[in-house]
C-alpha cells in the first residue's frame, strides 16, 4: 500500500489502528460467545472458522492471492485514513478477525477446562508475536521476496485452521461427554470502577506506542523496520507484565525518569538523534511495563477473563485512535508525544508506590505531587508554545505529514517535519536565486545544464517528482516545460501562495497523486513525457519513500526519458540514510552510467550542502564542460539491488552515537561549563629534535 500514500508513516499509524480496531471485534466476538453453553461455543466457532477459510480460499481462486486489487478501495473520493482501513479491512480483516479471536477464546476454555489461571498464556501468545516481528527484517525481508512471503504466510494460515478446527472438535468432545454444563458467565460483579481502570491503562501505552512511532520516523525515516521496534518494545512490556514481573518500586522510578529524559531530548540536535531514539523507547518501555503491570495486578479470576481481555483491546483501540486520527485533527504538529510525555509523569505521580507513601506524610506526598504537576505542566506548555523566537507564517498537518512556512528577514522557509524543503529570497532582486538543494553547483543544476548545452536550438522538458517550493523552476528557460508531480494537495498550495518561484516558468504544470502510480499509468496510456531531466526529489520529512528508488520504479522512470543522454538526477542528500550505494547497485543492475555529485552549498546565503546520483544511459553524457573539475566519490559500501520485492534498510542505516556528545548535552541542560582541556606545548626546539632523531 505505501505506494498510494506516498511512503508516508501515517500508513503505519493507521494501520495499527485497523489492527487494534479489528483486535476490539474479535475481543467482543469472545465476549458474547461465552455468554453461551460451552459446547454450543464450540459448535458456533467452527461455524465461525469453517466460513472465515472457505472466504480466504475463495479469495486465492479469484485473484491467486488473499489480497485483492487495491485499485477496488484506493483511488476514490475517501481521505487516505479512510482508504487505508478500507484496503486493510478488505485484504485481511477476515483472517485477521479469525486470529484476534484465538487468544482469548483458548485461554479462556483452557481456564475453565483445567481450573488454572491463563493469563501466562497471554505472554507466551506475545512471545509468538514479537518472535515473528523481530525476525522480519532479519531472516525474512533480506532473504525472501514478497510474493514468497505471501505463499509461506497462506500456507501457515491454512495450517493454524486446521491445528484450531482440531481443538475446537477436541473441545466439543470433551464437552458434550459431560453430564452437565454450568450455566452461562454473568460479569454483572465486576464493577465499573475496574473496567474504566483496565481501559485507561490499556489506552495510554497504545496512545504512546503510535506517538513514538511517528516520532522516530519523523527524526530518522518512514520505514517499516523502524516501524517494527516501538512495537516491539509494546509487545515485550506486556510479555514481562503477564508473566507477573516488573511491578516494583523501581519500574516506577524509571518512569519517571525516563519521562524526564526524554523531554530534555525533544529539541535535541542531529548528533543527539541516537541517545533521542533511546530515550524515546525506553520511555515507551517503562510506561508500557508499569501500565500493564497495574493491569496484571488487577486481573479479575478466570471467567471474567472475556471482559478484561474485552476491555484491553477497547482501550488499545483508544489510544490508536487519539494517535493516529484525532490528533492529526486537532493539532498542527506532533504535540501528541509530549502530551505523552506529560500523561506518563502525571500517571506515575498519581500511582505513587506505597513502599514510598508508607514511609512520607501525606501533606508531603501532596506538595511533592503538585510541585511535579506544576513543573510537568509548564514544561509542556513551554515547548508547545516555543516558536525560538520565528513566528510561523502557515502550518498544517496532514495524512502527509507536518509543514510549516516561517520568515526571518528577508529569508521565507519551508519546513515538512523537521528538514528544509525549501527557502527564498524575498528582496525583488535576488527573488529567483538557486536555493538550498538545488543551487548553482549542485548536482540537479548541472543536469539541467548539461541539457541546455547538448540541446542548444531546443527546449526543455523537465520532469520533478516532489514539488516542495518550485524552487527548480528557477532554470526554466523560455519555451521549456517543467512537470512537477506532487502527492500532497497542502504543499501545492503552499508552493503557490507563499512562494514565487513557479511563477519564473509560465509553462510549468502540476500532476496530483504519487508521481511512481501517476508515470506508470501514464506508460500504459501510451503517453511518453520526453523529459530531458527527470528528478528524483520526493522526500516526507527527510527520507525518499522506499517504493520510489527500487529497481522497478526506476525502470518506470527511464521509459520516460527523451533520449539516451538524458538523465534521471536522484536525490540522496539525508542526515540518517546512505541512499547512494542502493541506487548505484540498481543503476548498475540496469547497464546504466552514474556520477555522484556533492557540493558544500556554499553559492549564496541559502546554499545547502547536497549529494546527487546522477543516472543516464549515454556514457558520453559526463564527458560534457559541465562535468569537468568535480570531486567525484565512489562509495565503498554496496548493497544488493533493490526491487518491489525486496530492501534491507538494515544496510544503508547511519545513525551518529557519540557518548561524549550525550554528556556535553546534558552538561549543557544543567547548565554546566563545559571544562577546557589545556594542552601543554611542548617547545619547537624539542620537536625538532625529535623529529630529527626518528
Amino acid at each position: 500500500m505505501l505506494p498510494w500514500f506516498g511512503g508516508s508513516s501515517s500508513v503505519w499509524a493507521t494501520s495499527l489502528l485497523f489492527f487494534t480496531g479489528m483486535l476490539f471485534l474479535g475481543y467482543l466476538y469472545v465476549y458474547f460467545l461465552q455468554r453461551y453453553h460451552d459446547a454450543l461455543q464450540a459448535k458456533i466457532h467452527l461455524v465461525v472458522l469453517i466460513v472465515s477459510a472457505a472466504l480466504v480460499l475463495l479469495a486465492l481462486l479469484v485473484w491467486h492471492s488473499v489480497y485483492p486489487p487495491l485499485q477496488w478501495t484506493i483511488g476514490n473520493e475517501l481521505t487516505p485514513w479512510l482508504e487505508v482501513l478500507a484496503a486493510l479491512f478488505i485484504s485481511v480483516g477476515i483472517p485477521y478477525f479469525l486470529l484476534a479471536t484465538t487468544g482469548p477464546l483458548l485461554q479462556y476454555w483452557y481456564g475453565i477446562s483445567a481450573g488454572k489461571e491463563p493469563y501466562k498464556l497471554y505472554a507466551l501468545s506475545n512471545i509468538g508475536s514479537l518472535l515473528a516481528l523481530a525476525s522480519y527484517p532479519f531472516a525474512v525481508e533480506p532473504h525472501m521476496v514478497l510474493a514468497a512471503q505471501k505463499s509461506v504466510w497462506i500456507l501457515a494460515f491454512l495450517v493454524y485452521v486446521a491445528l484450531l478446527f482440531m481443538v475446537c472438535r477436541q473441545f466439543l468432545k470433551t464437552k458434550a461427554s459431560q453430564p452437565q454444563e454450568s450455566e452461562p458467565v454473568s460479569h454483572a460483579s465486576v464493577p465499573m470502577e475496574d473496567r474504566v481502570i483496565w481501559v485507561t491503562l490499556a489506552a495510554l501505552p497504545s496512545l504512546m506506542l503510535v506517538a513514538t512511532t511517528t516520532q522516530i520516523t519523523q527524526v530518522i525515516a518512514p520505514i517499516p523496520l523502524l516501524w517494527l521496534l516501538p512495537l516491539c518494545v509494546y509487545l515485550i512490556t506486556f510479555i514481562i507484565a503477564f508473566w507477573g514481573l516488573g511491578r516494583g518500586f523501581i519500574t516506577w522510578f524509571l518512569l519517571l525518569g525516563t519521562a524526564a529524559a526524554t523531554y530534555s531530548f525533544l529539541d535535541s540536535g542531529y548528533h543527539e538523534t541516537a541517545w533521542r531514539v533511546i530515550s524515546d523507547i525506553l520511555l515507551l518501555f517503562f510506561i508500557g511495563l508499569f501500565c500493564h503491570g497495574q493491569l496484571y495486578a488487577r486481573r479479575p479470576e478466570t471467567k471474567h477473563s472475556p471482559l478484561f481481555y474485552l476491555n484491553i483491546s477497547l482501550g488499545g483501540m483508544i489510544g490508536a485512535l487519539l494517535a493516529s486520527l484525532v490528533a492529526p485533527l486537532f493539532f498542527p504538529d506532533l504535540w501528541e508525544f509530549p502530551l505523552g510525555i506529560l500523561l506518563c509523569a502525571l500517571f506515575a505521580i498519581a500511582l505513587i508506590p506505597r513502599s514510598i507513601t508508607a514511609r512520607v506524610h501525606p501533606v508531603y506526598i501532596t506538595i511533592a505531587r503538585v510541585m511535579l504537576l506544576i513543573a510537568i505542566c509548564s514544561g509542556v506548555v513551554s515547548y508547545v508554545n516555543d516558536e525560538n523566537g520565528v513566528e510561523d507564517i502557515v502550518r498544517f498537518r496532514n495524512f502527509y505529514g507536518t509543514a510549516k512556512v516561517n520568515q526571518v528577514g528577508q529569508i521565507r522557509t519551508l519546513l515538512h517535519g523537521g528538514t528544509i524543503h525549501g527557502m527564498q529570497f524575498l528582496d525583488p532582486e535576488l527573488e529567483f536565486t538557486p536555493s538550498t538543494y538545488y543551487s548553482a553547483q549542485s548536482g540537479v543544476a548541472r543536469a539541467i545544464m548539461d541539457q541546455y548545452l547538448a540541446n542548444r536550438d531546443k527546449t526543455l522538458n523537465i520532469g520533478i517528482i516532489g514539488l516542495g517550493t518550485g524552487a527548480i523552476s528557477t532554470y526554466c528557460g523560455s519555451g521549456d516545460k517543467y512537470v512537477f508531480y506532487e502527492i500532497d494537495p497542502q504543499i501545492v498550495n503552499i508552493a503557490h501562495t507563499q512562494f514565487t518561484y513557479l511563477t519564473r516558468c509560465p509553462g510549468v504544470e502540476i500532476r496530483l497523486g504519487d508521481a511512481r502510480i501517476v508515470l506508470e499509468e501514464e506508460r500504459r496510456a501510451g503517453v511518453k513525457n520526453n523529459f530531458d531531466v527527470l528528478v528524483m526529489d520526493a522526500f516526507n520529512d527527510d527520507t525518499i519513500p522506499v517504493h520510489l528508488v527500487t529497481r522497478n520504479a526506476l525502470q518506470t522512470f527511464l521509459t520516460h526519458l527523451r533520449s539516451d543522454e538524458s538523465i534521471l538526477a536522484v536525490h540522496t542528500s539525508n542526515r540518517y540514510l546512505d541512499l547512494a550505494p542502493a541506487i548505484i547497485s540498481t543503476a548498475e543492475d540496469l547497464g546504466l552510467y552514474w556520477m555522484i555529485v556533492e557540493n558544500r552549498g556554499e553559492e549564496n546565503e541559502i546554499a545547502s550542502p547536497s549529494e546527487w546520483v546522477l543516472l543516464t544511459r549515454s556514457e558520453k553524457t559526463y564527458r560534457s564542460e559541465t562535468f569537468e573539475n568535480l570531486d567525484l566519490w565512489y562509495p565503498e559500501k554496496r548493497v544488493p539491488v533493490w526491487t518491489d520485492d525486496y530492501s534491507d534498510m538494515l544496510a544503508i542505516i547511519s545513525i551518529p552515537f557519540d557518548f561524549n556528545d550525550l554528556v556535553d548535552s546534558f552538561r549543557e541542560k544543567l547548565g554546566i561549563e563545559k571544562e577546557e582541556v589545556v594542552e601543554e606545548t611542548v617547545p619547537e626546539e624539542e620537536v625538532t629534535e625529535e623529529v630529527t632523531e626518528e
